[in-house]
């Protein structure tokens, strides 16, 4: 079976071997100096100072979301969302369900993000931004500078959905003045689908977590923070994840940033290149390095994704919406190989062929 999927994804071997031990007791000594080493390695690959504080949460991507949001914001606020899919709208609902008042920036199927985009809502008084810095559902990724000009122009808190793009593109929180970023285990950290992580630096902390209550007992923020001085969660956490976690953040720092970053470009590229001769196109705006969506000239996305699935136990990511028909998403993220795109791409031409 192989994974071009983007969550979760092909994983590594030895992230596998340290999944199949036994788990271990973790109200101990020596699983808090596992999670504090978990969280000095992991504040320096995302690009953040040690006065950041991670908040470590057994629960999806989405989990994660929603914590923010009721712990970040309250009804004080105004945030403008950036909604270009599926997971842009996401965002829309957490607003919605927790009474935060919102715009929603929208943008159209094929729809590109630019700077001009933003014209509109200068100087409107709002105090956030909520962002999926890469809109999973369409392939786009934004412009990190762009955005966080707009909320350093306009006194803005930026609040980074970074799921899908970290490890994938180049990011990082101190330097594109984000105040939160939001990460999940099995995109780019390439572990298995359950930690969700939040950070935060200093002046979100200080101007709102401290003064907000969230009224929910598992997702207050703060007693995140105080829990983990001692290196521990206040409620019981994914520990066999959090020892895959730490080994998968021991093998980035080993191999540098930088290096992880190359091996996932490089396969995003050999892809793209090898599917320019295929009655395939790709949408115009920019791309993350993490997904390649290809369109086809006829409604067979779905055919192909059953044929991939069935015939060669391949699977790549479908897509909903207007595209459902005409669109699949191919991952670039995982423990897989140039010889592993080139059997996807030989497997596609054969259906394509198939349909002639």
């Amino acid at each position: 079976m192989r994974l071009f999927t983007i969550g979760p994804v092909q994983m590594y071997q030895h992230t596998l071997n340290i999944g199949a031990n036994l788990i271990p007791y973790f109200r101990t000594n020596e699983f808090s100096n596992i999670m504090l080493e978990i969280d000095e390695m992991l504040k320096n690959i995302i690009g953040t100072d040690t006065s950041s504080e991670s908040i470590y949460l057994t629960a999806s991507g989405t989990a994660a979301m929603e914590a923010t949001v009721m712990n970040c914001l309250d009804r004080s606020d105004k945030a403008l969302v950036i909604s270009g899919g599926s997971f842009g709208k996401r965002f829309e609902q957490i607003c919605e369900i927790h009474s935060i008042s919102y715009d929603a920036l929208r943008l159209g199927v094929d729809e590109e993000f630019r700077s001009e985009s933003l014209k509109p809502y200068e100087a409107k008084g709002y105090t956030a931004m909520l962002v999926n810095l890469h809109e999973t559902s369409t392939g786009q990724l934004y412009d990190i500078k762009v955005l966080s000009s707009f909320c350093k122009r306009n006194n803005m808190y930026l609040i980074v959905d970074a799921i899908s793009t970290f490890l994938c593109d180049t990011y990082n929180m101190d330097k594109f003045g984000i105040d939160v970023s939001i990460i999940s285990s099995q995109k780019g950290l390439c572990l298995p689908p359950g930690i969700s992580i939040v950070v935060l630096n200093q002046k979100i902390i200080s101007e709102k977590v401290n003064s907000i209550n969230p009224r929910s007992l598992y997702f207050d923020f703060k007693d995140y923070m105080n829990n983990l001085r001692r290196g521990q969660t206040p409620f019981t956490p994914a520990v066999g994840l959090f020892l895959q976690l730490q080994d998968m953040l021991k093998h980035i720092t080993d191999i540098g940033i930088e290096n992880r970053l190359l091996e996932v470009k490089n396969r995003c590229e050999h892809f793209r290149n090898n599917i320019k001769n295929m009655p395939i196109t790709l949408p115009n705006y920019p791309l993350s390095n993490a997904i390649t969506p290809i369109l086809f000239k006829q409604d067979i996305a779905m055919k192909i994704f059953e044929e991939l699935k069935d015939k060669q136990q391949i699977f790549v990511n479908p897509t909903g919406g207007e595209l459902e028909d005409r669109s699949l998403r191919i991952s670039h993220v995982g423990d897989l190989s140039l010889a592993d795109n080139t059997i996807l791409l030989n497997e596609i031409k054969k259906c394509l062929n198939d349909d002639k």
